[in-house]
This record gives C-alpha cells, sequence and structure tokens, in this order.
C-alpha cells in the first residue's frame, strides 16, 4: 500500500493487525483511521502519531460504567483488573465523585487468587463488583469461582467491562447460574440520531454486494456493526483532505496536482486535525490522546439471553422504559453498595456505652460535690494539711479522664479524636503529676520530721504555687507535641473490617507519611513514654515513703494510687498497640483500665474526707483528727502544713535534738547528707557521728545508736550551700564518698572542721579548742551513765579508750563522769532569757588522769555551751 502512493487507510478490524499497519503508516506520515480497533495501546502517540479512530477505547467502557455506577444510586464500588493498560486506565478512569471501595490488580488469573480475591471482597463489605479484564477467559475463572461461592446471589451486583460481549463466548447451556451478571457493549443503533438516520436511508437504497455473505440481513444487520463508524472514517478523511488544500502551502491547485503526482505533504494530519466538529452517523467526534466518548448498551443474562435495559449515548445515560432489572439471584431489589455492617465502637445506646455512662456520670457528679464540700470546708485541719489546691487539681484530672472515657463511645470525628487524646493526658498528668508534686515533698520533709532535722524542715513548704508550676511544667511537655503533630498531620476518620460483616471507626493520620504512621503514631508513642516516667517516679517516690503512715495517713493512701496507677498503665498501653483486627479486646483493656484506675484514686483519696465532712457536718464533731497521731507529731505536722513555721518549735527541736561531746574522740548528732549522682534523692537525715581522728575514721549510726557504718575520711572542709545562714562542711571518704554535715554556727563550724583535721601524728589539743567544764554535776551525770555509756559497752564503770600507737595512754579521770545524751527531760534549764527552751549542751573532756577545770570562768562557759545551743547574744538571727 506505501508503495503504491496511498494517501490514507482506514483499517483493519483486529487490533493486532492495526498495530503492523499502524506503525508502518506513521514512518510515513501517512494518516490511519480505524472504526473497530479499541486496544488501549493506540493512545500512545510517540508510537502511533498518525493513528486516529472513531470508535471508543477499552477504558471508555469504564466511563461509561461510572455513568452506569452513578446512575443506579451507588456510591462505592470494588474492581478486578488485569495490570495491563486496560486494567490501569479502568482504576484511573473515575472522577464522578465515587469511591472504589478495593481494588485487586492480576497478572494473571488463576483458582487459587481468584479465590483469595473474592475471599477479600465478601469480608470488606463491598457488593457492586466491576472485572475489567483484558482476556474473556479469565473473566470466566473469575465468574465460576464466584458462583461456587455463593456470592453471585441475592445482595450482589457483578458487571463485565470488555469489547466483546460475554454471551458470545458462554455455553448457553450453562448460562443459568449466571443470571443477573451484567455486561457492556457497543451501542450500534443509533436510531434518532440524524445523521445515522440519513445514513440508514442510504442504506436501504444500495445493492447488496455480490460477496456479502449474509444477503438476507443486508437490511437488518450489517449498518449496526461498525458500519457508521467505517462511514465515519471515510467522511472525516475526505474533510479532512479538503481542509489540508485549503491550507496547502502553494495553494489549492497546487494541492491537487500534488495527489495526482503521489506527492502530497501530510505532515500536518495528526489526529487533532480532523476535529473539525463533525457528528456523523456514529455521532459526534473529537480526537484527543485517550478515547473519545462512545455509545454503549448494558445488558443482563436472563436463561442464556441478553437484555438489554440502558443506553449511554456519547456519554449520556439512560434506562429503556418498560423494561425491568434483573439482578443475581433472581430479583428486582436493588442491592445496596456496601453490605450491612456492625460497628464494635460502642454507641451511646448500648448496653456496655449505657454502663459507661453511668459510671462517668457518677464519678463527675461525685467530683462536683467534692469540690464544693472542699471549698466550703478549706479551712478545716484535715483539708489544709491535704492542700485544698492538691485536692482541686485531682479533682479536675479525674473528671477529665472520665470525660475521655465518654468521648470514646459512638462514631468519632477529627474534633472528637483529638479532644479525647488531649482529655486523656490531661486528666493522667493532672492526677499524677499533683502526686508526684505532694508525695515527693513528703519525701524531702518525712525524712526531717522524722528524727527532727530541723535545718531541712526550715525550706520544706508545700505551697500552691509549687504543686502548680510542677503540674503545668508535666502538662506542657505532654500536650505541646500532641498539639503541634495534629497542626501538622490532620486526623481523619476510617473505616476498618475487623471480620466478616464487623468494622470499627478509628482515629488515623492518612497524610503522615514519615514511617506511614496511622494510629500509633509518633507523638502517640511519645506521649506514653512521658506518661510512663511519670507513673515510675511517682510508685519511686510513693517506696521511698512508705513508712510515713503512722504521722501521714494520706500518704499511704497516695501510695496504693501511685501503685495502682502503675497497674493501670501497664494495662493500658497494650491498648494503643494492639491491630484493629483485635478491637474489641483493644477498647475493653483501655476503657477499662481507665475507669478502674480513675475510680479507684476518687474513693481511695476522697470517700474518706467525704465521710470525715459529713461527719462535721451532722454529728458536730470539729476535731476532725484524720491523721490519729499524738501531740508531738501534730507539732510535726504543723510545722509542715504551716506557710509561716514555729520558730520556737524549730529551737526546741535543736535544744532537744542536737550537740557534740567530745574526749579523745568526738560525738555529735548532726544533719547528715550522703551525696548521690541525682542530688534531689539526696536528703537530710539526723545522724549520730563518733570521729576518731587519730584513726582518721568515723562512725555513723542512727540516733539509737543502732545501724553504724564506719568510713574512713581522708579530707574536710567547709561547703557553700548558697545560703548565708547555713554552716556545712563536706568530708570525703577514702573512696570518693563525700558527706555533707550542717552545724548550728560558725563556731561549731570550724570545730568540726578542726577535729576531723587534726594531725593523727600531734597528741596536743587541737588549736583553739578550749576546756570546757562539764554541763552536768558528776553525780547527776553517775546517775545517767549506766543508763547509755557514750563510748563505751555500757558498763557502770567509767570507758577507758587506748591508742595503741602512742606510747603513753590516755585514760579518762574517773572522777569526771560521762554523761549520756541528755533530753528535754534530763537537762539543764537555763534562765528565762533562753524564752523557756532548754539548750543543747556541748561538753569536751581531756582525758589526762585528771579533771582539768583551770582558766576557767562562766563567760567562756557560756559561751561555748551555747556555741550549739540558744544564742543569748539578740543581735544574731534566730534559727532558722
Amino acid at each position: 500500500m506505501i508503495d503504491s502512493h496511498i494517501n490514507a487507510v482506514i483499517g483493519d478490524v483486529s487490533s493486532r493487525l492495526t498495530k503492523a499497519s499502524a506503525s508502518m503508516t506513521g514512518l510515513w506520515k501517512i494518516p490511519q483511521c480505524s472504526s473497530t480497533s479499541g486496544s488501549f495501546t493506540f493512545s500512545d502517540i510517540s508510537n502511533y502519531p498518525y493513528f486516529f479512530r472513531t470508535v471508543g477505547t477499552s477504558a471508555s467502557h469504564m466511563n461509561a460504567l461510572a455513568h452506569w455506577v452513578k446512575k443506579m444510586g451507588w456510591k462505592k464500588f470494588s474492581i478486578l483488573y488485569t495490570n495491563d493498560a486496560l486494567g490501569q486506565e479502568a482504576a484511573q478512569a473515575y472522577n464522578y465523585n465515587l469511591t472504589i471501595e478495593n481494588d485487586f490488580s492480576f497478572l494473571r488469573v488463576s483458582e487459587d487468587i481468584a479465590e483469595e480475591a473474592l475471599q477479600a471482597l465478601s469480608d470488606s463489605g463491598s457488593r457492586i463488583i466491576i472485572m475489567a479484564f483484558s482476556r474473556v477467559y479469565e473473566q470466566l475463572v473469575m465468574l465460576r469461582k464466584a458462583s461456587e461461592l455463593g456470592y453471585i446471589s441475592k445482595g450482589w451486583v457483578w458487571m463485565v467491562s470488555n469489547d466483546d460481549p460475554i454471551a458470545e463466548y458462554y455455553n448457553r447451556d450453562n448460562m443459568t447460574s449466571f443470571d443477573g451478571v451484567m455486561f457492556i457493549n457497543n451501542l450500534w443503533n443509533l436510531t434518532g440520531v440524524p445523521a445515522y438516520d440519513e445514513l440508514y436511508q442510504k442504506w436501504q437504497a444500495q445493492p447488496v454486494p455480490a460477496n456479502f455473505s449474509d444477503p438476507t440481513g443486508w437490511n437488518s444487520s450489517s449498518l449496526s456493526y461498525n458500519a457508521p463508524q467505517a462511514y465515519s472514517c471515510l467522511e472525516l478523511f475526505a474533510l479532512g483532505i479538503d481542509k489540508a488544500l485549503d491550507q496547502y502551502p502553494g495553494g489549492r491547485s497546487q494541492g491537487l496536482v500534488d495527489l495526482a503526482n503521489h506527492s502530497f505533504n501530510s505532515t500536518n494530519m495528526l489526529p487533532p486535525f480532523y476535529n473539525m466538529n463533525y457528528t456523523g452517523p456514529a455521532g459526534k467526534m473529537e480526537f484527543s490522546k485517550s478515547a473519545l466518548h462512545s455509545n454503549f448498551q448494558i445488558f443482563y443474562l436472563l436463561g442464556g439471553n441478553a437484555v438489554t435495559y440502558a443506553n449511554v449515548k456519547s456519554g449520556f445515560f439512560e434506562f429503556i422504559p418498560g423494561i425491568d432489572i434483573i439482578y443475581p439471584g433472581n430479583t428486582i431489589q436493588k442491592p445496596i453498595d456496601i453490605a450491612e455492617q456492625i460497628f464494635l465502637n460502642p454507641s451511646y445506646t448500648s448496653a456496655t456505652g449505657i454502663a459507661i455512662i453511668v459510671i462517668c456520670a457518677i464519678g463527675i457528679f461525685f467530683c462536683i460535690l467534692m469540690t464544693i464540700l472542699i471549698f466550703s470546708y478549706r479551712h478545716l485541719k484535715p483539708i489544709m494539711i491535704s492542700s485544698p489546691v492538691f485536692c482541686y487539681l485531682e479533682l479536675l484530672g479525674i473528671t477529665i479522664c472520665y470525660l475521655s472515657a465518654l468521648l470514646s463511645l459512638g462514631k468519632p470525628n477529627p474534633p472528637i479524636c483529638i479532644a479525647r487524646a488531649i482529655c486523656l493526658f490531661t486528666g493522667f498528668i493532672l492526677v499524677v503529676g499533683s502526686i508526684i508534686a505532694k508525695n515527693y515533698r513528703i519525701y524531702k520533709i518525712h525524712v526531717p520530721i522524722r528524727y527532727q532535722n530541723v535545718f531541712s524542715i526550715r525550706t520544706s513548704r508545700l505551697k500552691s504555687s509549687y504543686l502548680l508550676r510542677i503540674v503545668a511544667a508535666f502538662e506542657f511537655i505532654a500536650l505541646v507535641p500532641y498539639i503541634i503533630w495534629n497542626a501538622i498531620y490532620p486526623v481523619d476518620i476510617e473505616t476498618y473490617q475487623t471480620a466478616s460483616g464487623y468494622y470499627c471507626w478509628y482515629c488515623r493520620y492518612p497524610t503522615a507519611q514519615v514511617a506511614n504512621w496511622g494510629m500509633s503514631n509518633a507523638v502517640i508513642v511519645l506521649e506514653i513514654t512521658w506518661l510512663i516516667i511519670l507513673i515510675f517516679f511517682s510508685a519511686l517516690v510513693a517506696f521511698k515513703t512508705r513508712s510515713v503512715n503512722s504521722k501521714w495517713s494520706e500518704a499511704t493512701q497516695i501510695a496504693y494510687i501511685s501503685y495502682n496507677l502503675g497497674v493501670t498503665a501497664t494495662v493500658m498501653v497494650p491498648s494503643f498497640l494492639i491491630s484493629n483486627d483485635d478491637y474489641t479486646i483493644s477498647f475493653n483493656l483501655f476503657i477499662c483500665s481507665l475507669l478502674f484506675g480513675t475510680t479507684f484514686t476518687l474513693v481511695f483519696l476522697f470517700v474518706p474526707k467525704f465521710a470525715l465532712i459529713w461527719k462535721h457536718v451532722f454529728q458536730n464533731n470539729t476535731s476532725l483528727n484524720l491523721y490519729h497521731v499524738d501531740s508531738e507529731e501534730q507539732d510535726h505536722m504543723s510545722i509542715h502544713s504551716s506557710n509561716s513555721m514555729d520558730q520556737n518549735i524549730q529551737l526546741k527541736l535543736v535544744a532537744k535534738n542536737m550537740y557534740d561531746f567530745t574526749t579523745q574522740a568526738h560525738e555529735g548528732i548532726l544533719p547528715v547528707k550522703k551525696m548521690a549522682k541525682l542530688d534531689f534523692l539526696s536528703i537530710w537525715m539526723l545522724k549520730r557521728i563518733i570521729l576518731v581522728p587519730f584513726k582518721k575514721y568515723f562512725v555513723l549510726t542512727d540516733k539509737s545508736g543502732q545501724n553504724a557504718n564506719v568510713y574512713n575520711y581522708a579530707h574536710c572542709e567547709a561547703a557553700s550551700t548558697g545560703n548565708s545562714n547555713h554552716y556545712t562542711f563536706r568530708v570525703r571518704t577514702d573512696k570518693g564518698l563525700y558527706f555533707l554535715f550542717q552545724v548550728y554556727d560558725n563556731e561549731s563550724l570550724n570545730r568540726w572542721i578542726s577535729w576531723f583535721n587534726h594531725d593523727p601524728n600531734d597528741r596536743a589539743q587541737p588549736k583553739g579548742i578550749r576546756p570546757l567544764r562539764p554541763a552536768f554535776t558528776p553525780e547527776r551525770s553517775q546517775q545517767q551513765i549506766d543508763a547509755l555509756a557514750t563510748f563505751g559497752n555500757g558498763a557502770t564503770s567509767p570507758t577507758t579508750f587506748r591508742d595503741t600507737g602512742s606510747p603513753s595512754n590516755f585514760r579518762q579521770d574517773p572522777s569526771v563522769s560521762l554523761s549520756s545524751y541528755p533530753t528535754t527531760t534530763t537537762a539543764p534549764r537555763f534562765p528565762p532569757t533562753f524564752n523557756g527552751f532548754a539548750s543543747s549542751t556541748h561538753a569536751s573532756f581531756i582525758a589526762d588522769g585528771s579533771n582539768n577545770n583551770t582558766d576557767f570562768n562562766e563567760t567562756s562557759a557560756t559561751n561555748q555551751l551555747n556555741s550549739f545551743g540558744v544564742i543569748t547574744d539578740t543581735s544574731r538571727q534566730r534559727y532558722p
């Protein structure tokens, strides 16, 4: 053909032959038009630049089916397609506000693959199924397997998209099992289209060709099978050449000459060249890279026969009047696009939802009631000791946690997803954070109060501002990352199928492409980690204060709550990590742990307060002693709960518990702090210290003399605490440990440093230390020695100390009795200038075999006695 100098080609019929001819005509720049080839590959203008057609591509079937789905009133459908040009076009050919519920692509279709895909379709609930397979036998495999599984039945819709009608390929005797299966095919009879009717009239007047296969069907069928499309090709070529002659270089006459000489220039006659608003017998012709709109018929199979019930003409859909649609299962009832779905999310009217609402309503009501009662009776001693602000934060956190549980009901939306998480984190941290703040203060105060360590008590004050700052810091760390995450990645609601017919709604971040985060995203992991850290620290501090229960009954409650929160978190965390396949388990773990932890905290912490307030109101019991402590312990609680601590009480504790006693060894009761890597875990404790400088070691015991620990030391020096009123020295042991000791004044500080740093080879008394006369008379001292021998074994005889490294032995004079440590009942009273409080006593003895009281006057004795006790100089600042 090319060698015969043709100017245009019409054909071929089959797509395979058309590929061969179209690739050749494209090289010689000869226009070619096809009236039958619907292969999608011909849309590739790089391989077929001069090819166009008057029939739509196979993909145009999918556009027609999109009209069909929308006209039937369905919103969702699923598609099965081959992974080729046809299938890819089919999966992307929808722009009609429709949703592809599922799409499965296949390289080839086997029975096993078909069964797997069909099972997935059934589980998804999608019931409108479109198949777009290039090979008809693959459609047969899929349909036969669907029939075998019972899916070609009532409630299903099957549509086959292909440019060949399936009825022509199936054995009609076996077609009854496919009743209701639908398919689409080209519409050949365009009666009503003016160009078609005009051609049909001319066609009837034409003589029947001699070699026509079926002369009797000339007037009934021959025009109907692609004949209008073939005529449109011929008409377009005629119009195209006429147009080309008008634009031909050298004018129309030159173009006619070149046509006669077989040298016509058709370079510009590409497919868009034929867009001349031509409407032929097959409809309007417009050419582009993809398919043009075609005309289609939609059928369903019934008893092996194809029944037409709708037409699609040039993109417009119309039902054929008087034709009922028969769906699979021989029913005229139109199926829904998604099978009935059972959602596992509890609704507000379900039994689970009602139970959650009742529990939350009761809990929130009790929180509001307790808030009102605590505000009304905030001046009662138990409420003051507990701290009203602490109670408010706990009640607010519990209320917010209940709201988070309520937001878990029903179908969520993006604001509910965000609010639910914020309520959970906020409420949890309000509860845990305020417990940490209060319990940590109890931890810091408990040991000083237990050992009457007023050096630490003087800075221990549980203020509302402190509590609020701590909780605010915890909330800031938790909420800021979550807010930022939601500002960057908007949340969406997705439906997930857990089993056949069962679904759940869940919150997902589909736009969060980093690491493909979905439900358990990065910020959720961060929030869980932060909550676990807080709960662990809360439990740790609760464990540290486990022995406070005799004085602080509420500390016991807080400890139980801290442990319970740890158990709650252990149960709740897996609910964030379990797959949606186990949604019921995940939800039950979450909601049960949340309600249990919240209710446990509410009951354990506030029911006792409610009972006491009730008793106070209705039984006029004004004592309201929540803590069952003796008078001495009440003094300690008063010290703790007061923002302005009574200095007289602190002076009493100083005078009662702190003094030092020296001889060959030096002894005292001082606040001690063993330095740890984390300073906040190091606390001051009142310890008995026995210093033996000649051997470079000291002994630390508790006040009763039990639990002794011996340390060899290397150096002692003054230490700065940043407070000019604190007198602290530091001792480094040979193991590298550091101990801090506090004393009352600068004189005591210098004395202890001198004792620690005294040269073992120097047997003289340390410089600057003058011998002091005993604070007690020998008679009274002898009465005390039997009760507690300071350095001996409890015998009634005086204790002798011997230094084996010295040529001479140092021994205490038997005439000077060692006194035991005085108590408030045995210590001598000072004059009224001391405000009635007992002074702690410091006694220094020289063990040289005699009682040396020479060169001692009353003034020096007074100063020495007061060096660690009460200061009589009114110009100095009193403790604290």
